[in-house]
């Protein structure tokens, strides 16, 4: 069992009703909508929805939700159309969706080789023209954490009845960081999770996005829409699928 599945189990779940509620969720999902152009009529993949935080707040109809969390999915079903598969190897065809959304640094999560596959699957089910949103966590302002405080450093989390202890380390070299969650709600401690995420620069993010077909048109630094810069909270990409799927992701994948 990877980190992965370990992470996000029902206690997540439960801090991220409290961390990332439904005004935050439906600030996130006006941003997107406004951004990708999601609209009764068209169809959107939600990439990794989890729960449907976001799904529950967009037009009706317009997004299928993609997940490998069973019981997440129960409840996602509830806001539209949920397809239980791996992330990287989603089971639909060619051009399926007018755009999709990758939230939350899930990006990040499986290393480069296997991030680049999940990119390839997504430009191929999106139709030519269609946008892909790419939320990461900003790879500048942790470097700039690291010039100040060194490799390592912890940082206090509150979140309704939760205290959340972060400890984290970051090689600026590989661009990795490691975080370990202690987890306490109502003053009790109730268990330690453990993520490794990726953190991709900008550059980085947009010459994989180039290999698999598509082309930065707009990069933001919060889901206020603010300009993105080295102290922003985010890095949010928004990339247009420029034609047909290019030769080696012809080779990579054999489509349906």
């Amino acid at each position: 069992m990877s980190w992965v599945d370990e992470f996000f189990d029902d206690i997540y779940r439960d801090f991220m009703e409290h961390y990332r509620g439904p005004e935050i969720s439906a600030k996130e999902a006006r941003f997107l909508a406004e951004a990708l152009g999601i609209e009764p009529g068209k169809r959107f993949l939600d990439a990794a929805c989890g729960h449907g935080r976001h799904m529950r707040h967009m037009p009706p109809d317009s997004v299928v939700g993609l997940d490998i969390n069973i019981r997440y999915l129960s409840e996602a079903k509830k806001y539209g159309d949920v397809v239980a598969a791996d992330l990287r190897m989603p089971p639909f065809r060619r051009r399926a969706f007018d755009g999709a959304y990758i939230m939350h640094s899930t990006l990040g999560m499986f290393g480069d080789e296997e991030d680049l596959e999940i990119l390839m699957w997504l430009s191929g089910s999106i139709k030519p023209g269609g946008s892909l949103a790419v939320d990461l966590a900003n790879r500048a302002k942790v470097d700039k954490a690291y010039a100040a405080l060194g490799e390592s450093w912890n940082m206090w989390i509150s979140a309704g009845p939760y205290k959340v202890l972060s400890v984290a380390a970051y090689n600026p070299l590989t661009g990795k960081i490691r975080e370990t969650r202690y987890l306490y709600k109502n003053g009790e401690y109730v268990g330690t999770r453990t993520l490794e995420l990726r953190l991709y620069s900008p550059s980085e993010l947009g010459l994989m996005l180039r290999s698999v077909g598509m082309i930065v048109k707009a990069v933001y630094g919060d889901f206020d829409g603010s300009p993105y810069s080295d102290n922003s909270e985010r890095y949010i990409a928004i990339a247009v699928k420029t034609g047909g799927a290019p030769e080696n992701l012809k080779a990579a994948i054999s489509w349906p």
